[in-house]
């Protein structure tokens, strides 16, 4: 099926990681021109690289940094013209469970201004680029977190840092149809749960998390990267998903916020 993103320029933020990999690798598949970002996983970087078959260049950039981010649009723009499309990729969450009573103010500026701030700066820079280069069309998406839907206890940073996203898309779609000569321009939101990655590989021997994460899956599996992208993708094609914007689409296997299923009703070996 014609995706549409032959040629497109796409910008994915955090693609050295699980998820940012997959992502890429899709577009790729796709003959979309890419632009990486990435910060300090120079391993991930470069085992992305060597499996890309398509026109693409790397950029290190510090999301904590107005001026760094600025720098990336800028040089994305002059290496491959117009940015067709953004995916909002990058994020950081604490393995500690910290309570709201007892986090400190340094951790919860830093997750926001890494994950919600720098996430508004991108926005920022890319419909930037759309006023100084018009197109017909273009797209961002955000990758968010059920953590964003449900909460999350000991993690109140990162649920609020992901559902400050779900403003900016309801208001980023009011605007980016200004900025496309069609009035076709679409933002919308990815919310992955529990997914298999490198950043969750150290929690599968905890079989009581993930059975509890579980019970409230009527799909009883975890979600592989492959799932997270091929939507992202969907979503930034105008042909499959151009009546698609200000949406968020969950990829949690049907999760709910009540368990519906007993522990010994979840088989470990299927998950």
């Amino acid at each position: 099926m014609d995706t549409g993103l032959k040629g497109k320029h796409v910008l994915i933020t955090g693609a050295s990681g699980g998820i940012g990999q997959a992502i890429a690798r899709c577009f790729d598949e796709e003959g979309s021109t890419l632009s990486l970002h990435y910060n300090k996983n120079e391993k991930g970087i470069e085992e992305l690289k060597s499996s890309l078959k398509g026109r693409f260049k790397a950029y290190k950039a510090d999301m904590t940094s107005k001026d760094s981010i600025r720098s990336l649009f800028k040089n994305c723009v002059e290496s491959h013209g117009r940015i067709d499309a953004l995916v909002v990729n990058h994020g950081i969450w604490s393995k500690d469970f910290v309570p709201a009573h007892e986090m400190s103010i340094s951790q919860w500026d830093n997750t926001i201004n890494v994950n919600l701030r720098s996430a508004f700066l991108c926005s920022k820079y890319f419909l930037q680029n759309l006023d100084d280069k018009p197109g017909e069309s273009a797209s961002i998406v955000f990758i968010g977190s059920t953590a964003g839907v449900f909460g999350e206890a000991g993690h109140v940073d990162y649920s609020v840092s992901k559902a400050g996203m779900h403003g900016l898309i309801r208001s980023l779609k009011n605007e980016i149809i200004h900025l496309t000569s069609q009035g076709f321009g679409r933002v919308n939101l990815v919310a992955p749960g529990w997914t298999l990655s490198p950043m969750t590989e150290e929690f599968m021997d905890d079989h009581d998390s993930i059975k509890s994460a579980l019970q409230t899956m009527p799909l009883r599996k975890l979600a592989r990267v492959n799932d997270i992208a091929r939507t992202v993708v969907f979503l930034s094609s105008d042909m499959l998903a151009g009546h698609i914007s200000g949406q968020i689409i969950t990829v949690a296997g049907g999760m709910e916020g009540r368990k519906l299923f007993e522990h010994g009703e979840i088989n470990i070996e299927k998950i």
